[in-house]
């Protein structure tokens, strides 16, 4: 009795939707086995790293990567066009920070994203420790030192905040030292508005930045020399879109961002996330180019310096009935999907993980809305978006954000992973008409970034839309 009834159920929740079709599926079998076989995206984050490097937007090397994806994607017979958009830009300069005193040695040391160009001037250094409202007294004239360090108890305070109450006690410029040993620098944004932050703020290694400590806690006058030549002005640059037409109008969104920190080659953050969307473009072209639901491959630009990106494909969008997300930002071995908030969606997301046995999802299914990457707009809007949970070697993620951010880091095996498994999940989403892809109402949109502490966060980075 209970199998006579199980397998018309079955049948039919296939038929609609509700579960993945994954049994006796040969597109989604030749998906799989295409993303393995004939895997291309590494080869085109190999090109992408060794001919352009790091991105910024406005940028030659950002314009060469475009280029890049471009040729490739044609070579498949995906036709890609550029949506231009201007957004506020910044060129890095060449900028240096100089120990004076005890004694003289040029600093390794990065601006901040958003520092604009000041006239160079000598400074005492003071001690600020993490650039709490307590901590930021005595600094008039001088330039605070900071650390990155996150506290034991409490929240870390935003560079851009720490930035706002050191301008504001007289610092002239802050010296933020990166939490991370290895004589690495942590390139950032000194704001989440593209505006020119208050003083220059720069990013210094551990080590050096200790050994500075250290000297103020003995009590030696430490004096440091600051020039900034660095620039904000305005750019314009594009995100690359490729196209699939469905049946229906209302579209999928899948994309990464394709810009990076320009000190190293962005290769995990974010050549990754660009490759696997290639390989997603690649897959779907060649085994289910026409879908119930119309799919937009898209590689954003400008993220890194406030997802600016991603909010202008929106504002291009308006007309569109976009009715899911899916966002691959530094995508590792999937270990799990996270809904962010669409809870409705868990049902899916775990059948979906459920039918592919051959991959070890030990995080499964989690609901929790995050920010500061390009899904952050969809989630405001209420469209349902997905994110991966993924395993990346300690090796590919040690150099985030630092010159070490290049290809040798890249693991091919987590790549190959990532673009299958989101491949598949793209596929099904365009193919759910049964599935709950609606936009969230704004009430329950609200309760939802309250409960996750998403308003919280947004309103500190100045992005609290409501």
């Amino acid at each position: 009795m209970c199998r006579s009834l199980r397998i018309p159920f079955l049948a039919l929740a296939f038929t609609l939707g509700i579960i993945p079709a994954v049994a006796g599926d040969p597109v989604r079998d030749a998906m799989l086995g295409s993303a393995y076989s004939a895997h291309e995206g590494y080869g085109v984050l190999q090109r992408i790293c060794d001919e352009a490097g790091g991105r910024l937007p406005g940028s030659p090397a950002n314009d060469r990567t475009l280029r890049i994806l471009e040729q490739e994607l044609q070579k498949h017979g995906v036709a890609a066009h550029r949506e231009a958009f201007t957004m506020p830009g910044w060129t890095r300069g060449d900028d240096a920070v100089t120990v004076l005193t005890p004694e003289p040695r040029p600093l390794r040391a990065i601006a901040l994203g958003y520092v604009d160009a000041r006239a160079a001037f000598d400074a005492p250094l003071v001690w600020a420790g993490r650039g709490r409202e307590a901590e930021c007294t005595g600094l008039r004239g001088s330039v605070a030192l900071v650390t990155s360090e996150a506290p034991k108890e409490g929240e870390s305070p935003l560079r851009y905040e720490v930035i706002g109450r050191a301008a504001s006690a007289g610092a002239r410029a802050v010296l933020f030292i990166n939490d991370k040993p290895g004589g690495l620098l942590l390139a950032g944004v000194s704001n989440f508005l593209g505006t020119p932050a208050a003083v220059p703020a720069y990013s210094i290694t551990y080590e050096e930045g200790q050994r500075l400590r250290r000297l103020l806690a003995a009590g030696h006058a430490v004096t440091v020399r600051v020039a900034t030549a660095s620039r904000c002005t305005p750019v314009t640059t594009a995100n690359l879109v490729a196209t699939f037409p469905g049946k229906r109008k209302a579209r999928i969104v899948v994309g990464g961002h394709v810009d990076g920190w320009d000190i190293g080659q962005a290769a995990v953050d974010n050549g990754v996330g660009s490759a696997t969307v290639f390989e997603i473009a690649r897959l779907l072209a060649r085994f289910s180019p026409v879908n119930e639901y119309t799919v937009d491959c898209v590689w954003f630009n400008g993220e890194e310096l406030g997802i600016w990106g991603s909010a202008a494909y929106l504002k291009a969008h308006t007309q569109d009935s976009i009715i899911a997300m899916v966002n691959l930002d530094m995508p590792g071995r999937p270990t799990g999907i996270n809904v962010m908030g669409h809870d409705a969606l868990i049902p899916f997301a775990r059948t979906f993980l459920a039918g592919l046995p051959g991959f070890s999802f030990t995080d499964s299914v989690i609901s929790v809305p995050w920010t500061n990457s390009d899904h952050q707009w969809f989630l405001l809007e209420g469209i349902p978006s997905f994110t991966f949970m993924g395993h990346l070697e300690k090796e590919s993620v040690h150099h985030y954000h630092d010159m070490g951010d290049s290809f040798d880091k890249v693991d091919r095996r987590a790549l190959v992973d990532a673009s299958a498994v989101a491949a598949l999940l793209v596929r099904e989403l365009a193919n759910g008409t049964a599935l709950p892809l609606r936009r969230t109402p704004l009430e329950e949109r609200l309760e939802n970034f309250r409960r996750s502490g998403m308003e919280q966060r947004l309103k500190r980075q100045g992005q609290w839309p409501f």
